[in-house]
């Protein structure tokens, strides 16, 4: 898979870092939060509401299971792949961790 992003970090209120994720050059775009209180990250929308289900540990880095009582999942507001959310998180977890502190930018290219 090739794919290339930018996470910027958009602002942080209450615990909660947002980060806007600018993917392929601009082609799409979403946002995440980490919530180092929670111990996670997740998807959500530009102010740092949960937006939809996928959401990774900061402890070990695993995929946390659906918040969501149904089994049928709603990607209607996906703008990226589970695996891409997971490359997304493990980096600015990472970076993180290296810093000790929500970075100001991840940048990463694969493929």
């Amino acid at each position: 898979m090739m794919m290339s992003f930018l996470a910027q970090l958009a602002g942080s209120t209450d615990g909660l870092h947002i980060y806007r994720i600018i993917i392929d050059g601009g082609e799409r775009f979403t946002f995440v939060t980490i919530d180092v209180e929670g111990g996670r990250i997740f998807s959500s929308t530009a102010e740092g509401e949960p937006a939809g289900d996928m959401r990774m540990s900061l402890v070990d880095g695993s995929s946390l299971p659906s918040t969501t009582e149904s089994d049928v999942r709603d990607d209607s507001h996906r703008s990226i792949s589970r695996e891409e959310f997971a490359l997304v998180s493990s980096s600015i977890r990472r970076a993180l961790r290296e810093k000790g502190a929500p970075p100001a930018n991840v940048t990463k290219y694969y493929g």
